[in-house]
């Protein structure tokens, strides 16, 4: 593999996501664990590269536009499918584990990262392939699970999920602005997104994880370490993304509430890995 004539790094993961800041805070315990085990991530934002030096700089990884990397592939051709862009990337850069946005609401995406990448996988099978919660919209209890539902994702039996609440109690937080993170924008914004959610509220509620046909995937959970709070406050700081987590207090109690959803009594970082479904092949991993 080669960059511009120089031979390339080795990245044992890849993390895909709209901006860098957002890969960043969304999976910073993971990149800091990979960093302290010696390993090399390369976050590769499809918009927005703001931040690279201060996420290069506490060593959670290097940060490459995805069209700059593209276009060091031979014969790339920026107007086929995305399945077939984000494939040709991958197998240039040949990390193990590949990382992407699993989609919660109110997070802006470029792309369907979802669909996307388990076609681009289907092509090139063999590596891990995980969705990360993007933070701080994982911090909504009703993000997730909301997410899973529509998705018509399929569990594992022992998964420990809190279900969504009830779409009125989750309207009036989430348009008076009262326990939810600072995201979502001002009033017109955040009552748009309420009332476009009123179907999803509806399919959850009939959604059942052991049971249905869609996408199979399995929660991983990354702990949540001591101090790692601080160190992402600072973080998010440098890279001028602080005023979306909130206050510290706040934003401790929903990393708590969070956990308790998960069924942990601590704080963690949860990525969904995906699954090959019946005949499939979409990524490595034990089924069940």
């Amino acid at each position: 593999m080669f960059f511009g004539g120089e031979p390339a790094l080795k990245f044992d993961s890849v993390v895909f996501a709209d901006s860098a800041s957002m890969a960043a805070l969304s999976c910073f315990s993971r990149l800091k664990s990979g960093r302290d085990a010696g390993q090399k991530a390369l976050l590769v934002p499809l918009v927005d590269a703001a931040g690279a030096e201060a996420i290069a700089g506490r060593g959670l990884g290097t940060v490459r536009q995805f069209e700059d990397v593209e276009a060091e592939s031979e014969g790339f051709n920026p107007a086929q499918p995305w399945r077939e862009r984000l494939s040709m990337v991958i197998r240039r850069l040949g990390p193990r584990h590949v990382v992407a946005p699993l989609g919660l609401l109110g997070s802006p995406q470029e792309i369907d990262y979802f669909t996307a990448l388990r076609a681009a996988l289907s092509v090139d099978p063999g590596r891990d392939l995980l969705f990360f919660e993007e933070r701080p919209h994982c911090l909504v209890p009703e993000s997730v699970p909301l997410r899973l539902s529509t998705l018509g994702a399929r569990l594992p039996p022992a998964t420990t999920l809190r279900r969504s609440r009830h779409y009125a109690p989750f309207v009036l937080r989430l348009v008076t602005g009262l326990g939810v993170p600072p995201v979502f924008g001002g009033l017109r914004e955040r009552w748009r997104l309420s009332r476009s959610l009123n179907t999803a509220f509806k399919e959850a509620a009939d959604w059942d994880s052991q049971r249905a046909l869609g996408p199979k995937l399995q929660p991983v959970a990354e702990p949540w370490r001591e101090g790692d709070s601080s160190e992402l406050f600072a973080l998010a700081a440098e890279m001028g993304q602080a005023s979306g987590l909130g206050s510290r207090k706040a934003f401790n109690q929903r990393l708590a509430r969070h956990a308790k959803g998960a069924g942990s009594r601590e704080p963690i970082e949860r990525y969904w890995l995906s699954l090959p479904n019946a005949g499939g092949s979409e990524v490595l991993g034990e089924s069940y």
